[in-house]
């Protein structure tokens, strides 16, 4: 009894954690055509404080800002949310700065450029 107690509250705190999402809004060019689409794509942050939450949220939208060598991608906006309200995504610029550092290391040599992430103003 003593187990199925400890186990249903242990289950009962961790359910009690701060849930995060995103949604990054960004706009795709397929050459040669130029065609352009705006897509938006829903993202599960896995974090445990907001800070952690807004660089995941900005190394996503750098990730969707290099998808391809055949497809350029910008990303326009979007919105990150705790516990289902919005908050902030904006992080200090040399944060910002390491991060793109990163993804231009993974993504550059592959798709011969590299467009980084630009800090627009969180709509929170």
């Amino acid at each position: 009894m003593k187990k199925l107690i400890i186990v249903s509250t242990l289950a009962l705190i961790y359910s009690c954690g701060d849930k995060y999402e995103a949604v990054i809004i960004y706009k795709t060019t397929i050459p040669p055509s130029m065609h352009e689409n705006i897509s938006e794509t829903n993202v599960d942050i896995n974090a445990d404080s907001d800070r952690k939450a807004k660089i995941q949220f900005v190394t996503s939208a750098t990730i969707y800002n290099n998808v391809s060598q055949d497809i350029m991608s910008e990303f326009i906006s979007g919105k990150l949310l705790k516990n289902n309200k919005p908050i902030s995504y904006e992080l200090e610029q040399i944060t910002i700065d390491s991060i793109n550092n990163s993804i231009k290391k993974l993504t550059s040599h592959r798709n011969g450029y590299f467009n980084p992430y630009i800090q627009k103003q969180s709509p929170n």
